[in-house]
């Protein structure tokens, strides 16, 4: 008989945190979905999912400004690291996603999460990304919190009738089942996460994944490689971003930090660019706009390597 893949919950008092850090009002918070209707359902994972996107960042600092520049996927060093240390960190895909989906089953959710390949300059990676889906009613949605500015805002439902979804205006996405462009088998058919930018734009090809269920042991190995290979620009660049919500409550634009520049973008139009000069420059940007700082061990962490600004 084989055995049960064990699953890590976070307790009630750790949920309240996190939903504390996700900036959720207090009258919209619920810690058991298992009663709710398919519609409420849906709507509690797109607000969780939503303000998941606003409060906690895309970022992959700890490859640049750590003493070891590891990168842990235990839910609890997850938990740890971005809620429980209250220094407004986030972390890359497999950080963020799955620190939402030990969320999401802590609060009920059917979900389960799967491997993705990224498409990158016409080119696809491996298995470096990673996604949730959740199933509620019949349905079973595409959920992703780590995939950064032109990743999925929304629960996309896994439908073949690839529906436009939305995005920060006048952006779009969308998701296909098809062969992808590579496979020798031309009867092979994977889910294409797809973008636009905005109705004059073609289709951009972010990621394709199958409903595959991977494992904690797929993800160290994705992790593992992620993290230290020099053939990928986590660990050549650093990079931070997260939504902007507007007043209304829908998302309005983004930050991004990459490299030695500061962006703000409002519907895609850039409202302001900040360049930095020096490290201590990007250390006040991190502060000033993510709340995020760091100790003489991490700030030194960085010296040497090609990101540090010279």
């Amino acid at each position: 008989m084989a055995a049960e893949q064990h699953r890590s919950a976070y307790s009630k008092e750790q949920m309240a945190r996190y939903l504390d850090r996700l900036k959720l009002p207090h009258g919209e918070r619920h810690f058991d979905v298992a009663a709710f209707n398919p519609n409420d359902a849906l709507a509690y994972l797109a607000l969780l999912q939503k303000h998941h996107l606003a409060e906690i960042p895309f970022e992959n600092l700890t490859l640049h400004y750590s003493v070891h520049r590891q990168v842990s996927l235990h839910p609890e060093e997850l938990f740890k690291k971005i809620i429980g240390d209250n220094n407004g960190r986030g972390g890359y895909c497999m950080e963020n996603n799955g620190l939402f989906g030990t969320l999401l089953h802590s609060l009920g959710f059917n979900v389960y999460s799967a491997g993705a390949r990224v498409f990158d300059h016409g080119q696809w990676t491996g298995w470096s990304h990673m996604v949730n889906f959740v199933k509620i009613g019949g349905t079973k949605y595409h959920v992703d919190v780590g995939f950064g500015a032109e990743g999925p805002v929304v629960p996309m439902p896994l439908d073949r009738s690839g529906a436009i979804q939305q995005h920060i205006s006048p952006a779009t996405t969308r998701l296909q089942y098809r062969n992808i462009p590579g496979t020798t088998d031309p009867d092979q058919r994977f889910w294409v996460y797809e973008y636009r930018r905005n109705g004059a734009s073609d289709w951009e090809i972010k990621y394709s994944y199958t409903e595959l269920e991977f494992f904690p042991q797929d993800y160290a190995v994705m992790n593992y490689f992620t993290s230290t290979t020099q053939r990928t620009f986590f660990t050549r660049i650093v990079v931070v971003e997260k939504k902007i919500l507007g007043r209304d409550g829908d998302m309005a634009g983004n930050l991004i930090l990459m490299g030695n520049s500061l962006k703000r973008r409002i519907h895609w139009e850039k409202e302001k660019e900040v360049e930095f000069h020096s490290e201590a420059e990007r250390l006040d940007a991190l502060q000033k706009y993510f709340n995020i700082s760091f100790g003489a061990a991490e700030r030194d962490g960085i010296r040497g390597l090609p990101s540090e600004i010279k």
